[in-house]
């Protein structure tokens, strides 16, 4: 499946192995575009929200933020999952980037098109003289699941999965050189 979204380590790409602009562009606009979608979940899935619950029931107001947060993690999950199954890729690092980056404006997208649902497609349970019954966020620290589950997985999978480099010969590349100019084996061979 991560083929299908693109890792860019086609011959039209910048550097060896360098993901191109599209490839970032697509991990970028994957959690965008899944945003407005998980948004409308939100909307119809949280209490107070178009399904059940009453927006008045001051009860219900972190339990509606707890939904938005549970979607965004599964979203932050499922994301980290799918870059990380290019693991032996090289250019990790800049699709990770691309896809937090993605994440944040997901999250953010994910927040405005469940407000919107909310004033337009109404909310049940509305009382005019609480605020905070409208349809919304009371901790807005929610919007950040998204993007820092996404991160924290990739950290955790691509440091669980995580192979050595290989030289040119297919073994493990060479570590970093002394100043002797020996590559770092100390008491292997002649002694100096």
């Amino acid at each position: 499946m991560p083929e299908a979204l693109g890792t860019g380590n086609d011959a039209a790409g910048g550097g060896a192995g360098e993901p191109t602009t599209a490839s970032l562009a697509r991990w970028s606009l994957l959690p965008v575009a899944a945003g407005p979608v998980l948004g409308t979940v939100w909307w119809l899935a949280a209490p107070g929200g178009r399904l059940y619950g009453e927006g008045s029931n001051y009860r219900t107001w972190d339990e509606r933020d707890l939904v938005f947060a549970a979607l965004g993690a599964v979203a932050g999950v499922v994301l980290a999952v799918l870059l990380s199954l290019s693991r032996r890729r090289p250019g990790l690092p800049a699709r990770g980037l691309a896809a937090l980056a993605g994440s944040v404006g997901g999250s953010a997208l994910m927040w405005g098109t469940g407000l919107l649902l909310g004033r337009i497609g109404g909310a049940r349970g509305v009382d005019p003289r609480l605020a905070e019954s409208a349809f919304g966020l009371q901790s807005l620290s929610a919007v950040a699941v998204w993007p820092a589950i996404a991160a924290l997985t990739v950290l955790a999978l691509t440091t669980l999965w995580w192979v050595p480099p290989r030289g040119p010969g297919g073994d493990p590349a060479e570590g970093p050189e002394d100043d002797d100019g020996s590559s770092g084996a100390r008491g292997q061979g002649a002694a100096a």
